[in-house]
């Protein structure tokens, strides 16, 4: 997530000569071959480091630095995004959506993956000017590619991981800041990549109460229970972290990147994630409910049925929605605290209620 915090330096001439090579890698003017400017942009989630770039020409691009040796990497079992876009699996997208990597590579001389970018923050929407019409162009983008990958079974494939272990990642990072202990040992070294359970975690569970607090840790330990209910759905290709900052809309594309927690999985997991962050954690303030939104699946339905050719189960697919609500209720659930201590109104903890009630009925329906 860009910030409004930023600072500027000079690149090194040795990386200068290694983004020049990337450009004419992806078929691009090597105008980095002159002194170039690096904006810092503050906010990143999973401590990679990434820059605006300023060429020689004035045009602008944006780089991304991943650590090879990052906590994540261990957690998901491969490389990440990079090895992803250069398997192919990520590069080419079904229109409109696309991926704005122009270039990924190793760096020689860091232990470091080296994402080279167009700078699309243009077209990144703001969290108060996110609207329904904004997720409808996301849901029926993201159609084109559940449809292209609908029902594939295959081994996920390099940089694409699988629910069990993007689902571990997070539930295990919120375990290990909410008891200290975790099985996974990477546990505690992504924490401290990702901090924020550490920092809303308490509100949360305080705000929870005392059952719902106790019932929260025993569903985190629940969570293979709820992949392998997932499992039972057709797989096929998620963004897997569908959030407002990781989309913009660039001359009439839905452009998604930090393709991080890419995973083969049931459809509704991506959309979940989605409606979880816009709709339940930061809904608009416009006094309509989640449930007044369901609209959305439908839309997206429609389009999937459309790109398939043929009918989708709807009953089947309500059915991993919910269990898809629950996963991301999981990984994510403490963010509803978030804003607590502003919240004069008392409408973050009745939002935090109303998670509770809703995650208790469909462990109740859907688990074993």
């Amino acid at each position: 997530m860009i910030t409004d915090t930023e600072s500027t330096r000079a690149l090194a001439a040795s990386d200068t000569h290694h983004l020049a090579q990337a450009l004419g890698r992806a078929g691009r003017s090597r105008t980095l071959a002159a002194p170039v400017r690096e904006q810092f942009l503050e906010g990143g989630r999973t401590g990679a480091r990434v820059t605006r770039l300023t060429c020689a020409d004035g045009s602008r691009l944006v780089l991304k630095v991943i650590p090879r040796d990052r906590p994540f990497r261990e957690a998901l079992g491969h490389d990440g995004e990079a090895a992803a876009w250069l398997a192919g699996t990520t590069s080419t997208l079904p229109p409109p959506l696309a991926n704005p990597t122009l270039d990924a590579s190793p760096h020689p001389e860091r232990a470091e993956w080296w994402l080279l970018m167009e700078d699309v923050s243009s077209g990144i929407v703001s969290r108060s000017a996110w609207t329904e019409a904004h997720s409808r162009r996301l849901f029926e983008a993201m159609a084109g590619l559940h449809a292209a990958h609908w029902g594939t079974r295959d081994a996920p494939g390099p940089g694409i991981g699988n629910l069990a272990a993007t689902t571990a990642l997070l539930v295990e990072i919120a375990l290990y800041a909410a008891t200290g202990r975790s099985s996974a040992e990477w546990a505690a070294r992504s924490a401290e990549a990702f901090q924020v359970p550490r920092m809303l975690l308490p509100e949360f569970l305080e705000a929870a109460g005392p059952d719902n607090a106790d019932f929260y840790l025993a569903l985190l330990g629940r969570w293979p229970d709820i992949v392998s209910a997932l499992e039972d759905h057709p797989p096929t290709l998620l963004h897997g972290d569908l959030r407002r900052a990781n989309v913009a809309f660039v001359d009439g594309r839905v452009v998604l990147f930090d393709w991080e927690l890419a995973a083969r999985g049931a459809a509704a997991a991506d959309l979940a994630w989605h409606w979880f962050l816009h709709y339940w954690a930061y809904p608009p303030n416009d006094g309509r409910l989640p449930a007044d939104r369901l609209w959305l699946r439908d839309a997206y339905l429609d389009r999937l049925e459309s790109a398939r050719g043929s009918a989708v189960d709807r009953d089947s697919f309500r059915m991993a929605w919910e269990l898809g609500w629950l996963r991301v209720f999981c990984q994510l659930g403490f963010v509803l605290a978030d804003g607590l201590a502003e919240d004069a109104t008392g409408t973050r903890r009745q939002s935090i209620r109303k998670a509770f009630g809703e995650a208790r009925r469909v462990a109740d329906e859907q688990l074993p």
